[in-house]
């Protein structure tokens, strides 16, 4: 299976077999850019996939010593993310899909993260908006510059204020993941008493302090935390060219596209895709679930660290 990612700011391919073998795993990354814009610009981030992504592909089968001939399937990512980017991906993957007459599978890139069966619903969403306003009224109230100053010319008090806002920060939005994640190992255990796994990924799931904590949700749940290894934790191929075997294999896939599709064709893309719609029934029972818990003020923290 050939996996393609271009969901937002890394061009990705990876060829792997029906076994779970990497046989190539290839990442063009957008850092430069992320620098030069102070975060991603989706056009200038379509036009460096549109740059990257022939061969980005090629060297993937390449390093798997494959060719098109060889492959059963293509996997894409079509959604969540940002549309520009998304389509270089799709036309990429529909491109090789009809000229070697080849199924093409329309991949969920948070599913594709997860790398479990879609048992997810969608009653766990995150938001730190809040969060990210007592950020900003931390910084504000104690006068600290938000513009790029050396970190040499900071004296050793504003380093300290820097340290225990950033330290701050991640305990907070780590006590609001782990509410989460225990409210979404409940539900699933009530839906599925024989799960054993509790998988977390992503590029946050290179954290050491989130998989610790994580990890704590696990044990009281009876569960064993599975990480991927960080380079699988980011956005990459791998992750989906192995979902695209699981709806392969399930018969969840498209025939290869028409012979005469034209190359400028509207695709189906989906820049919005809550992962797990199918179980928005369970809204009022995940609900029901919450325990009420007061978590301490990212200030009441910072104040705490200084004093």
């Amino acid at each position: 299976m050939l996996g393609i990612e271009t969901s937002c700011d890394d061009t990705a391919a990876a060829v792997v077999r029906g076994d779970g073998e990497i046989l190539s795993q290839v990442v063009s990354s957008q850092e430069d850019l992320l620098v030069r814009w102070g975060g991603v610009a989706p056009k200038m981030a379509e036009e460096a996939h549109s740059l990257a992504i022939d061969q980005v592909v090629q060297k993937a089968l390449d390093d798997a010593n494959v060719s098109e001939n060889d492959l059963s399937a293509v996997a894409v990512t079509v959604g969540p993310g940002l549309s520009l980017c998304l389509r270089v991906g799709v036309h990429k993957a529909r491109k090789i899909a009809k000229s070697f007459r080849l199924p093409i599978v329309g991949v969920h890139h948070m599913e594709a993260h997860a790398l479990v069966p879609m048992r997810q619903h969608k009653d766990c969403n995150f938001s730190y908006a809040g969060l990210k306003t007592q950020v900003r009224l931390a910084i504000e109230s104690r006068n600290i510059s938000t513009d790029d100053v050396p970190i040499s010319s900071a004296t050793k008090d504003d380093r300290q204020i820097r340290a225990n806002i950033a330290a701050s920060f991640q305990r907070v939005a780590v006590l609001h993941l782990e509410e989460r994640c225990q409210r979404a190992v409940e539900w699933a255990l009530k839906m599925e008493p024989s799960i054993k796994y509790f998988v977390v990924s992503g590029g946050v799931a290179s954290n050491q302090y989130v998989r610790t904590h994580l990890n704590q949700i696990a044990e009281k749940n009876g569960l064993q935390l599975v990480c991927p290894p960080p380079r699988l934790c980011t956005d990459n191929g791998v992750m989906i060219a192995w979902t695209g075997i699981e709806h392969f294999i399930a018969g969840r896939f498209d025939e290869p596209p028409a012979v005469d599709e034209p190359d400028d064709m509207q695709y189906d893309l989906r820049p919005r895709w809550p992962l797990g719609e199918e179980y928005s029934e369970g809204r009022s029972v995940s609900r029901s679930m919450k325990t009420a818990r007061v978590h301490p003020s990212l200030t009441s923290m910072i104040q705490g660290s200084v004093n």
